[in-house]
């Protein structure tokens, strides 16, 4: 089978030519396939020349034409110009073209008229759908490519027709990104509208509706000296303060913004919020992993699955100096005296008399549980750490159990007598897209304590960065 590939300006009479004279040929010849690009004016240069490059080709004039070696597979054979093309019609096929140059223009004036109105209807079309609009941040995390399959399905966003997904990594190559991309393409996800990548902030949360930011990269210093510290904290200030300007100037009204992460999660939480005037209630940080990292713990000494335990509560600084209270968790089929069918439930408190393990033991098991992870398969816990973002995702928009509680890192002005200037984690429960801190639960004098000490102790890192700006201008 004879397969060519007619290129050329959609202006130009050689072009409209050889088209006419291409047709004949493959209406008359059953082996014969013509394939025809139509490159605008002003977009054919730039493409001719990449097109050349790619091929190892010369041509400076329109149209170009090739022949594909359809069974032998590699690059296509180049031919030439619009005389090279009659040329071999003439020798192999014994057709030529008597067109008269008068014909020649007015098909090329009416192929351009047709281009354009062609992409006058498809940009129409694309105007009709409105697409979803989630980016993250740090896309060449691991978490990422985690997140991704579910992310993009009616479970998770069931208010969406279609999305529009936005890779960003200020670290990463356009090359990893254009891989994940293509990745996220071969999925054929049915909602799934159209991926984009970037590598800089000119176009960062453009129409932004769902941001999850993933940056826990800023995070990764070993080495805690004050030095190091501050240049990190520093990093995390700059970076964030910049995302909070463009949040408030380019994404939607009603975006919902998600900060992850192993550590430092509140403290870049806060700094998003002091550099945005768009309502706090929009803004939270996951402390889902830690539930269920809790959840686990407890599940283990009571010999049931995680599952069957719930309503587990952090307060405080996720990942740094929180706290697991276990005041409202409940268990289900635990095998004790008192059993019941399988909506039936018990208090944990009622079933664990140890609170000296509840106290020490417990709270240490679950903060060194993610560097036990890591220890053990020199990995993050990327697919626990996707897991939260989805559930917490799925909260806020409405598509789980109404009653579920869940902890988030939000401004808590006006809730359990906390400071209103740092975000903490506390219990919510979700309704109609929105949080709404639980009031049936009990905030004692050690609990206010330590939650107390742990807002002071993200203003003094608040205050590193401040000074550190200081002293460098």
């Amino acid at each position: 089978m004879a397969k060519f590939v007619l290129a050329g300006k959609t202006d130009c009479p050689y072009y409209a030519k050889a088209e006419l004279l291409a047709d004949r040929l493959q209406h008359s010849l059953p082996n014969f396939r013509i394939h025809k690009i139509s490159i605008l004016p002003d977009e054919w240069k730039d493409w001719l020349e990449d097109t050349c490059i790619r091929n190892g080709w010369k041509h400076e004039e329109s149209p170009l034409v090739w022949r594909e070696l359809v069974h032998q597979g590699g690059k296509g054979v180049f031919l030439g110009g619009f005389d090279d093309f009659l040329e071999h019609c003439q020798k192999y096929y014994n057709i030529t073209s008597d067109m008269s140059e008068e014909l020649m223009q007015s098909i090329a004036e009416e192929n351009l008229v047709t281009k354009v109105n062609l992409i006058m209807e498809e940009q129409h079309r694309a105007s009709l759908i409105q697409p979803l609009h989630i980016w993250i941040s740090s896309a060449l995390n691991p978490t990422c490519n985690m997140l991704i399959p579910s992310l993009l399905s009616a479970e998770v966003v069931s208010q969406a027709s279609a999305i529009s997904l936005h890779l960003l990594d200020l670290e990463g190559n356009q090359e990893e990104l254009q891989s994940l991309k293509m990745e996220t393409e071969d999925l054929a996800l049915p909602l799934l509208h159209q991926v984009t990548i970037h590598t800089d902030l000119k176009e960062a949360f453009q129409k932004a509706e769902i941001i999850l930011l993933l940056d826990d990269h800023l995070s990764e210093v070993n080495d805690t000296k004050d030095v190091q510290e501050r240049k990190k904290i520093k990093a995390i200030a700059d970076l964030y303060t910049e995302y909070g300007q463009l949040i408030e100037a380019r994404a939607s009204s009603n975006v919902k913004v998600i900060v992850s992460g192993g550590s430092l999660v509140n403290l870049r939480c806060s700094f998003l919020l002091k550099a945005c005037s768009i309502d706090s209630r929009h803004f939270v940080a996951v402390a889902t992993q830690l539930e269920n990292e809790a959840r686990a713990a407890i599940a283990n000494k009571l010999k049931v699955r995680t599952s069957e335990v719930t309503d587990v509560i952090v307060w405080g600084d996720v990942g740094d100096s929180f706290y697991i209270d276990l005041q409202r968790a409940k268990v289900f089929n635990y095998n004790g005296p008192i059993k019941g069918p399988p909506f039936f439930s018990q208090p944990v408190l009622e079933i664990v008399y140890d609170r000296e393990w509840l106290e020490s033991d417990f709270q240490d098991i679950v903060r060194c549980h993610q560097a036990a992870v890591v220890s053990k398969t020199c990995h993050g816990t990327h697919m626990s750490t996707a897991n939260g973002i989805l559930t917490l995702l799925k909260a806020w928009n409405g598509t789980s159990i109404l009653s579920q509680v869940f902890s988030v890192g939000v401004l808590c002005a006006g809730h359990y007598d906390l400071p209103g200037d740092v975000v903490l984690s506390v219990p919510v429960t979700f309704t109609d897209g929105q949080w709404s801190a639980m009031s049936d639960v009990t905030v004692g004098d050690d609990l206010k304590e330590r939650l107390h000490l742990s807002a002071s102790e993200l203003r003094k890192k608040m205050l590193i960065e401040q000074t550190t700006s200081q002293g460098q201008a």
